[in-house]
């Protein structure tokens, strides 16, 4: 990790991370390898229900472990919640920080007229077809301003409580919380790359899983129900039923 050179009235503001997490042991860890010993950064883990050991992994690592309902919404507002810092920075599990990213959010943040911002998207993987995507990402994010949850959005605590934080809603809260969060000012994207896991582009395709993505945002400005897409983004996905019948099961177990 690179060392901070920012002055002491940047690096003395406190950054709250919050992850939300299910079913996620393989990831959590990496993840809390790279943000420990960083000082003044908080780490949160808002869990939706895993059945795994996600939860006895990432309690090595830090105290403040939430166990609640399953959805991103609920799952990230509840981790905002019991955040202490006036930063508050939403990351996903399967991504990797840049070095120095305490001073890139801090900085940004201290810039007139920004509100929030995230950092740049790279898809991790040696396809070439991914390292494209990587581009066209990077550029809708630039034109646009509306960076998606896996780009490690940051917002300063008071405008996040302003803007009534993220939607309690089961797809799209990033981009609907970025959508109001614009009203507030500049919402930064900086240089800086974030990796995040190639796992859904590996398996579903590279040019399905962007059109597909691009096609639910689309809907979404459209109008369409959040739930209703979700409900259609997850119909087909096997794992997810499988896990769904999992926890069906342990419910219903006598004792």
């Amino acid at each position: 990790m690179a060392t901070l050179t920012a002055d002491s009235k940047i690096t003395s503001r406190k950054i709250s991370v919050i992850i939300m997490t299910l079913n996620e042991e393989e990831l959590i860890e990496g993840l809390m390898m790279v943000l420990r010993g960083v000082s003044d950064i908080e780490i949160i883990v808002s869990d939706g229900g895993s059945i795994d050991r996600t939860c006895r992994v990432a309690g090595k690592y830090t105290d403040k472990i939430i166990r609640g309902t399953r959805g991103r919404g609920v799952q990230l507002n509840a981790g905002a919640a019991q955040a202490t810092g006036d930063i508050l920075w939403f990351l996903h599990v399967d991504s990797i920080p840049p070095d120095n990213f305490k001073y890139h959010i801090l900085e940004t943040l201290e810039k007139p007229g920004v509100a929030g911002g995230a950092f740049t998207l790279e898809i991790d993987s040696d396809l070439s077809s991914l390292r494209l995507i990587t581009r066209v990402v990077e550029l809708r994010s630039m034109i646009s301003g509306i960076p998606y949850g896996d780009q490690g959005i940051f917002v300063k605590r008071e405008l996040f409580e302003k803007v009534n934080g993220f939607k309690n809603i089961p797809l799209m809260e990033d981009i609907d919380f970025v959508r109001r969060l614009k009203r507030e000012g500049k919402i930064a994207i900086i240089r800086p790359k974030i990796k995040t896991c190639a796992r859904a582009w590996e398996r579903d395709g590279a040019l399905k899983t962007t059109l597909r993505n691009w096609a639910y945002v689309t809907l979404f400005f459209m109008g369409y129900s959040p739930q209703k897409l979700y409900e259609r983004y997850y119909r087909k996905n096997l794992y997810l039923t499988m896990q769904r019948d999992v926890i069906k099961q342990r419910k219903n177990r006598p004792g």
